[in-house]
């Protein structure tokens, strides 16, 4: 049986899937931290947020062919 998506976009939603997994682990180490640790876990998130908004505009882009 023949895959529904090809090679590329199967990695990018994966790669989607771990970057959206990242976010919520750091949203909860957050919760545990304070000071600077806090602030790293806000600073890992916000640099997984920007990849996965740039893995979906690449999916968007490739699903809309």
């Amino acid at each position: 049986v023949r895959s529904p998506v090809d090679n590329q976009t199967y990695d990018l939603l994966q790669a989607l899937t771990s970057k959206c997994e990242a976010i919520e682990a750091y949203a909860k180490y957050e919760e545990d931290a304070d000071g600077e640790v806090r602030q790293l876990f806000q600073e890992l998130a916000g640099e997984e947020s920007r990849a996965a908004e740039r893995i979906l505009e690449t999916l968007r882009s490739r699903l809309a062919r």
